[in-house]
């Protein structure tokens, strides 16, 4: 069975193969922006999780001081798949390196 939705962390019109995900929540921050936020916290949890899928950005909010943007603050929720029985020797669900 395939799925095709982006609900599920594919695009609309791709096949893909079942997947159970499971998300987690992250917070990024820059100076520059809220996209260097966002790729400072994807970038940080792929040192520690495989399989990141996709992203939801669920809060964004800043910090000020003297009148202007110290940085930008990002809340993300993640989306990964688990690995299965067998995926390189690792039990299921073992997502952490």
């Amino acid at each position: 069975m395939t799925t095709t939705g982006a609900a599920d962390g594919g695009s609309e019109g791709s096949a893909m193969n079942d997947h159970v995900y499971k998300k987690i929540e992250l917070t990024g921050s820059s100076e520059k922006g809220i996209e260097d936020a966002i790729a400072t916290a994807i970038a940080r949890a792929s040192e520690s999780v495989r399989n990141m899928r996709w992203f939801e950005v669920t809060e964004t909010r800043g910090h000020i001081e003297n009148g202007k943007i110290a940085h930008y603050q990002v809340t993300l929720k993640v989306g990964f798949t688990l690995d299965s029985e067998g995926d390189a020797g690792s039990p299921p669900g073992a997502n952490f390196v």
